[in-house]
């Protein structure tokens, strides 16, 4: 579990999972905030994935502006039937969920209160205010280019989220969206972490920085265990 810490600390750790259907772009998603590469196949996650990635936010604390360096560990996961218990053993100690869902297939949608609930089996009612949810749409990119149609509306989304108490996380496309564009998203999803949660322990690990990353790793290279 995190711990609450003291505020003039400079180091500060959220962290995030990926969850949601088998190919709605988890992997895909991980892969460019993490390395700045988008991967033009349909990947799946055996079991999960883990990283950790830096970035310097800004926070509003009691009317005063505060810079503080944010350490986001983040994991992937797989989205087959198979792998849910896996994925539910790491929700532990999770901060906030990023649920995916593909824009151009409703079942995938259809889906979201599922996914909620198991991960409120796991960390406890979402009232609690001890983590929060992002809902957010993947593949904006087919409905722009036409390639396909879109089955799930943005209104009907946000109105998902209004039904759960939960957050819109926004539509995206990892195929179109910047490692920088990102990189904004998630500064924003931290910020309403701080919001809800406040301030975590740092945990002291090897991270990958968003600001620099812009190639693959090497073979052999392993993810950061926390």
């Amino acid at each position: 579990m995190t711990q609450e810490i003291d505020k003039n600390n400079d180091e500060i750790e959220y962290k995030l999972i990926l969850i949601g259907d088998t190919s709605v772009g988890k992997t895909c998603l991980f892969k460019k905030i993490t390395t700045g590469v988008f991967l033009d196949k349909n990947i799946s996650t055996v079991g999960i994935d883990r990283r950790t990635i830096n970035m310097k936010c800004e926070f509003d604390e009691k009317g005063k502006k505060i810079e503080k360096n944010i350490t986001v560990s983040l994991t992937d996961t797989a989205g087959q039937e198979r792998f849910k218990a896996i994925t539910r053993a790491y929700y532990k100690g999770s901060d906030a969920a990023v649920l995916l869902y593909d824009i151009t297939d409703k079942k995938t949608f259809n889906h979201v209160k599922e996914w909620i609930e198991s991960i409120q089996n796991s960390l406890g009612n979402i009232n609690d205010n001890n983590y929060i949810i992002f809902l957010m749409g993947t593949k904006i990119d087919l409905v722009e280019s036409q390639k396909k149609p879109r089955q799930v509306e943005e209104e009907e989304a946000k109105n998902k989220c209004k039904e759960f108490k939960i957050e819109w996380g926004g539509e995206c496309s990892n195929k179109t969206f910047s490692e920088e564009k990102f990189k904004e998203i998630f500064k924003e999803y931290v910020q309403a972490i701080y919001k809800k949660i406040g301030f975590r322990k740092v945990v002291q690990q090897q991270v990958v920085s968003l600001d620099t990353v812009k190639k693959k790793p090497h073979k052999g290279e392993c993810c950061n265990i926390f």
